[in-house]
C-alpha cells in the first residue's frame, strides 16, 4: 500500500485539458487548485480563448503547457502532452466542466496503491473519462491512442490497455464531484465530426477492432502501422455513407498453436457488421 500522506511534495499531478473552454475552467480549476498534496497542469491546446494566460495571471501555481499550432481538437493527444510533463509518481485526467469538492482528492490519495488505476464510483457517462494511474503505468502502454479522434472510446481503450499489461481497475469515492452542464454541441465544436454519435460509431468500431486483435494475439498494444491501417479502413467505410451499416473483415495472424501440415496454411478472419438495430415486431 502507497503511503501519500508520509512526504510533503505531491504525489499526484492532475492534467485538465482546454479549447474553447475557459468558461469552465473558471468554476473547476480554482477547486482543484486549491487542494492540498496535488499539483496542477493546464494544457492549452490552441485555445481561442488564451486559457493558458488567464491560469498564469489567476492561478500562478497551476503549470501551463502549450500547444499552439491551430489545430482539431485531440483529448488523446491533448492528455498525452499533459502527461509528458507531469513529474509526480500519479497522474489524475480530468475534463475542464468537473468540479470537484475539496474532499475528493484527499480520498483519492487515501487509497492509492501500486498497480492499479481508478475510476470514479458513481461514475455517469459525463464523469467516465476521469481516471487515476501511475505515470510509469501510464507511460509503459503508450498513453492515450493518438489515433482517437472525435468524441468517445479513447478514455475505455487505455483502461483496457492498462488491464491488459497486468494493473488492477478499482474506484474512488465520487459523490463530492459534479459536472458542469453544456450541450453536445459544446463536445464537438472543435472536432472534425461535428455529430458526436458518428464519431462514437467510428471510434467505437476501431476500438472493438483493436482491442479483438490484441486479445487474440496476446499483446497490449498493436503496431502503429497496424492501428493506423485498421483506422484508415474504418474511417474510409464509416464516412462514405454515414447512413448506412458497416461490414469489415479483419484477418488474424497466420501462425497458429498447431504445427501445419507441409504445404497448408491456416486463414482466419473477424468479420464485423455494424448496423442500425432492425425494429422488432410484436404479435
Amino acid at each position: 500500500m502507497v503511503s501519500p500522506h508520509a512526504a510533503t511534495e505531491p504525489v499526484l499531478t492532475v492534467v485538465i485539458t482546454c479549447m474553447g473552454r475557459l468558461h469552465h475552467l473558471r468554476q473547476s480549476l480554482p477547486l482543484v487548485a486549491a487542494q492540498t498534496r496535488v499539483r496542477c497542469l493546464v494544457v492549452d491546446y490552441a485555445c481561442p480563448d488564451d486559457s493558458g494566460s488567464w491560469v498564469e495571471s489567476r492561478l500562478p501555481m497551476v503549470q501551463v503547457v502549450r500547444r499552439l499550432a491551430k489545430t482539431r481538437f485531440n483529448i488523446s493527444k491533448a492528455r498525452n502532452l499533459g502527461a509528458s510533463q507531469a513529474n509526480t509518481p500519479w497522474v489524475c485526467f480530468m475534463d475542464a466542466d468537473t468540479l470537484a469538492g475539496p474532499e475528493v482528492f484527499g480520498r483519492i490519495l487515501d487509497v492509492l496503491r501500486d498497480r492499479t488505476f481508478f475510476l470514479a464510483d458513481p461514475c455517469p457517462d459525463a464523469l467516465s473519462g476521469m481516471v487515476v494511474c501511475r505515470l510509469d503505468d501510464f507511460r509503459a502502454i503508450g498513453g492515450y491512442d493518438e489515433l482517437f479522434s472525435g468524441w468517445g472510446s479513447e478514455d475505455r481503450d487505455l483502461y483496457t490497455r492498462l488491464e491488459r499489461s497486468g494493473c488492477t481497475r478499482a474506484f474512488f469515492q465520487a459523490q463530492a464531484i459534479s459536472m458542469i452542464d453544456h450541450g453536445d454541441a459544446e463536445r464537438t465544436r472543435y472536432h472534425r465530426i461535428g455529430d458526436h454519435f458518428l464519431s462514437l460509431r467510428l471510434n467505437g468500431l476501431y476500438f472493438q477492432i483493436k482491442t479483438d486483435l490484441a486479445r487474440q494475439t496476446n499483446t497490449v498494444e498493436l503496431s502503429l502501422e497496424h492501428r493506423q491501417a485498421i483506422r484508415s479502413r474504418i474511417s474510409n467505410l464509416v464516412l462514405s455513407n454515414p447512413h448506412s451499416a458497416v461490414q469489415m473483415e479483419v484477418e488474424l495472424p497466420w501462425t497458429t498453436d498447431f504445427m501445419q501440415p507441409p504445404g497448408w496454411q491456416l486463414r482466419r478472419s473477424i468479420r464485423y457488421v455494424f448496423e442500425p438495430e432492425k425494429p422488432s415486431h410484436h404479435e
